[in-house]
């Protein structure tokens, strides 16, 4: 090892060693703030004015992170808060399964979520460039939603398969708290079963779970950026030749839901892209196997990060989104009070009232109509 390398892991191991104080009292909240975020998205976002297949996805897109991030907040509350300084070490027998459950449902849930986020921008695409010839409604969704889960669940059996829980007698484990006599067992988690399923499952979570998704959004992201401004150009000209067209509305919608987009695959690129690369790396040279896992941490406080800031992203973009939000937190007196009202023929996408007036017929108002718009 050079003295490069030896300094970078020494830097490594300090800031792994700093940062592993902090962690479990930085990721007990954010794991509680991020679970009530995503059970408000889930609400918003099936709401009658909300019901749109885009929005369906981004629903899925909640729920698993939900699941995420509540298996997160036992598995941080119990190993990091309780159990600090010495959080992996002497535990019961079923709180060794439960550190194999949170490990396994963690990466599925989130491997899932990360697949639906892929399956949007797809079906972005496809609406957007060939908006007369496909035609996706909720029934597809749930489809597609689903055998993607099918999928990522059938991938992840080698994972599943791996570990165990295994008994150790304490002195082995624990030498010092334990003399070399005593009898005392201690359970924990047991080596890989299997060395090579062992690296099939690193590969699968490496280029399926991480390297893939991460490919699949930048492309789909630039694709729909390119047909955004090709839609614009075209709407330009249109507008030109007929002054009376107006339909920057539409555009401007569009444009929201694929500003949007573009940024959570600039937020997926910086949390999946180095944790695939690194998986990578340690399948082909065993020394950045250390490196990957003194990272851990840091690893999972991106990804739980990840939900709440896709969360500040729905609030920011959409005023509808945010005024649904203050209806469904503030109780109906304070909405009142300070006159926070939804707007609904500001807000929401309308069918405008239209006068038909005729020779011998009376004034014929049409009621407006309310119709699902994406987030």
């Amino acid at each position: 090892m050079n003295s490069n390398d030896s300094r970078a892991r020494d830097l490594l191991i300090r800031f792994s060693e700093g940062y592993a104080q902090i962690h479990g009292r930085i990721v007990f909240p954010i794991t509680i703030l991020g679970i009530l975020t995503s059970i408000v998205t889930i609400i918003i976002l099936n709401r009658k004015n909300f019901q749109t297949p885009t929005n369906l996805i981004l629903q899925h897109v909640a729920f698993f992170d939900t699941i995420v991030l509540f298996s997160y907040n036992i598995y941080s509350l119990y190993f990091y808060i309780l159990h600090d300084p010495n959080p992996f070490v002497g535990q019961s027998q079923f709180w060794v399964r439960f550190a194999i459950f949170h490990s396994n449902i963690g990466v599925t849930a989130h491997s899932i979520a990360l697949w639906h986020t892929c399956l949007l921008a797809i079906i972005r695409y496809t609406i957007i460039s060939k908006p007369s010839q496909v035609s996706v409604n909720s029934t597809h969704i749930i489809i597609l939603a689903w055998l993607v889960c099918l999928i990522v669940c059938l991938l992840m059996i080698p994972s599943y398969i791996l570990y165990s829980v295994i008994s150790y007698p304490a002195h082995m484990l624990l030498p010092q708290t334990y003399e070399n006599n005593s009898t005392e067992i201690v359970y924990w988690i047991s080596p890989p079963s299997d060395k090579h399923l062992q690296n099939i499952s690193l590969r699968i979570i490496a280029i399926c779970f991480k390297i893939s998704p991460v490919i699949i959004l930048i492309i789909f992201s630039v694709l729909l950026i390119l047909n955004i401004r090709i839609a614009r150009k075209l709407r330009e000209r249109l507008r030109r030749r007929c002054s009376s067209m107006n339909s920057s509305s539409n555009l401007k919608r569009e444009m929201r839901t694929t500003t949007m987009l573009v940024l959570i695959t600039l937020c997926t690129v910086f949390v999946e892209l180095p944790q695939g690369i690194l998986l990578v790396a340690k399948d082909i040279d065993k020394k950045y196997d250390y490196y990957y896992h003194i990272l851990g941490d840091f690893w999972d406080i991106t990804s739980i990060s990840s939900s709440f800031i896709t969360f500040v992203m729905y609030c920011s973009m959409s005023q509808q989104f945010r005024m649904e939000m203050i209806q469904l937190i503030l109780p109906s007196f304070c909405i009142n009070k300070w006159n926070l009202k939804t707007n609904t023929n500001s807000i929401t996408r309308q069918i405008s009232l239209k006068q038909i007036k005729t020779q011998n017929s009376p004034l014929i108002i049409r009621k407006p109509t309310n119709i699902p718009t994406d987030i």
